[in-house]
């Protein structure tokens, strides 16, 4: 799932999680946490062109970015010729207390889901 930088933001001001390097861990959730990977969300492209490339709506890692030849700044990204606003923020994946990537059961996932919202979900 996308979750936008203000977001996290905002959490973590409000202390509802906690970061370690690359894992988000939610208080109300133990054991549970989130494997974080910078991304951004494509919101429009600049100046009223069509999209050539149909990103717009979709999410792309750091990674994905670079072997696009996109240069990313802020809430900008440059491919080719065009310009996109974006959202920066991170693609976010499920891990058990030692940091490996798990499948979140139904009651799990409800948990994880509840501790967003209590947060206040964007």
């Amino acid at each position: 799932m996308f979750m936008s930088q203000n977001c996290i933001d905002r959490w973590h001001a409000a202390g509802g999680i906690a970061l370690d390097g690359d894992i988000l861990r939610f208080h109300a959730v133990p054991g549970a946490g989130l494997f974080i990977n910078p991304s951004v969300y494509f919101e429009r492209i600049d100046g009223g062109e069509a999209d050539p490339y149909d990103i717009v709506g979709a999410v792309k890692t750091a990674q994905e970015l670079a072997q696009m030849g996109a240069e990313h700044y802020e809430r900008s990204v440059v491919l080719g010729d065009f310009a996109y606003t974006v959202n920066p923020g991170f693609v976010a994946s499920p891990v058990g207390p030692d940091g490996t990537p798990v499948m979140l059961d139904g009651g799990a996932w409800g948990q994880l889901v509840g501790a967003i919202e209590a947060l206040g979900a964007p």
